[in-house]
């Protein structure tokens, strides 16, 4: 038995299997978008996920510095005016508070196990999971924006995107219920996000939650690309933060004796 084994690839002599499609047919026939499904989801996309998966790649292209990602990378960049570690670096910035909607998908999928579990219709299954975060003093993820304080328009034209393909279900109802209950439940108005967006839209779609978030990723690369590119041509050498406050100890002499 070999150390490897791949569902993915073969690589041959002058050719390379694909998911079981050629590489060359794959290059000359299929959109990057459709080549990039086949490759994480192993086949090909429908028109209507094709259509669903165009619009949440590029639903994260940049965030300008609202996300710890571009600022992340820059600074790497200009310490270290290389590409990969800078890209490399921004990437590792994105987690639970920014660009990945993993946590998103867990509560959508408490909300599934709640619902079959215990009977309990989309609006109970809501009440029980804003109530569990509150009493936990937790951050209900999938909602807010520090810019996009009304109403984040990349979830609303992701989720009319999925309408008009005919395929929103469950994952997008549960979670338009949750930010609902949460609304009535605290007087905040803390409109879905796009990481919220992602999560029910491609759990809807079957991905899993590493698919999504894999789809999120690749969604941030080209603006994060872009950005590291700008910061090593054009950017500040050895950038440094200027407006830290220090809250320790005044300067002091040392005492005579140690």
């Amino acid at each position: 038995m070999s150390e490897f084994e791949t569902s993915i690839s073969h690589v041959g002599d002058g050719v390379v299997n694909l998911r079981g499609y050629s590489l060359e047919e794959v290059m000359t026939r299929l959109s990057y978008t459709e080549g990039a499904y086949l490759s994480i989801f192993g086949r090909l996309p429908s028109d209507g996920e094709r259509v669903i998966t165009d619009a949440a790649l590029n639903s994260l292209l940049d965030h300008g510095f609202v996300a710890s990602t571009i600022t992340a990378a820059r600074y790497i960049a200009s310490g270290n005016p290389q590409l990969v570690p800078a890209v490399a670096g921004g990437l590792l910035a994105a987690g639970r508070n920014t660009v990945s909607p993993e946590h998103s998908f867990a509560v959508l999928e408490t909300a599934d196990r709640l619902r079959a579990e215990e009977g309990l219709d989309y609006t109970q299954a809501a009440q029980r999971i804003v109530a569990d975060f509150r009493a936990r003093g937790q951050r209900l993820p999938g909602f807010g924006h520090p810019t996009h304080k009304r109403g984040d328009f990349r979830a609303d034209v992701l989720f009319k995107v999925a309408r008009d393909q005919g395929l929103s279900g469950t994952s997008v109802e549960q979670l338009t219920e949750l930010n609902a209950v949460f609304t009535q439940v605290s007087g905040k108005i803390l409109p879905i996000n796009i990481d919220g967006a992602l999560a029910a839209v491609g759990k809807d779609l079957g991905w899993t939650s590493r698919q999504v978030v894999a789809l999120a990723l690749i969604s941030v690369l080209p603006g994060l690309i872009g950005h590291v590119v700008e910061e090593i041509e054009g950017g500040k050498p050895l950038r440094y933060i200027t407006d830290g406050v220090y809250t320790g100890e005044p300067l002091r002499a040392l005492p005579p004796t140690l």
